[in-house]
């Protein structure tokens, strides 16, 4: 027989787990530079780009694809977050937002751009080799990185999930990027 303690502490492992999965995560650990192409066909790279932010600043990067549903319905979402921060901030920090076609073209990323009604919107960068799955470690798409000026991982989700969501925005209002 079991000791019931190591049951009830299986249980509650078991639940933070899971609690903790359905709101994203969050790490101390810098994210690896590397680069992409914005819509110019110029090479845009991380750490270079971040050197340029403030020191309240955060980066909302969305790893998404023209073939993939909920990274379109989830681009709205996060377009309107992304303003209600920079609205509540009053010039103190600034909510970046940077959307990258992960696996597209060019071309397909400069048209969905357009469905999407990105632009002056969002920087729209191109990973065409896929290789933000092995750099950024993601396994699927959508997957949205808050990063601050030092490449930390401030929160990490995966999937468009109601929940996911509900976690950014939460994150961006414990730290008072929203109200």
């Amino acid at each position: 027989m079991k000791d019931p303690g190591f049951l009830i502490s299986k249980k509650i492992i078991s639940f933070l787990i899971l609690f903790l999965a359905s709101f994203g995560t969050a790490s101390s650990e810098p994210i690896s530079n590397f680069a992409f192409y914005n819509l110019k066909k110029e090479r845009i790279v991380l750490f270079d780009s971040l050197r340029e932010f403030s020191k309240r600043d955060i980066l909302i990067l969305n790893f998404t694809g023209s073939s993939c549903k909920p990274c379109k319905e989830q681009v709205p979402i996060l377009l309107n977050l992304t303003k209600k921060a920079n609205i509540s901030s009053r010039g103190e920090f600034r909510v970046r937002f940077w959307i990258v076609f992960v696996g597209d073209d060019f071309q397909t990323g400069n048209e969905y751009s357009k469905i999407l009604k990105l632009e002056n919107e969002t920087e729209i960068l191109i990973d065409p080799l896929s290789s933000s799955y092995s750099q950024v470690k993601i396994s699927g798409l959508p997957t949205v990185i808050l990063l601050d000026q030092k490449q930390e991982i401030l929160l990490k989700t995966e999937g468009f999930t109601e929940s996911g969501t509900k976690a950014l925005e939460n994150f961006l209002i414990s730290l008072g990027k929203i109200k």
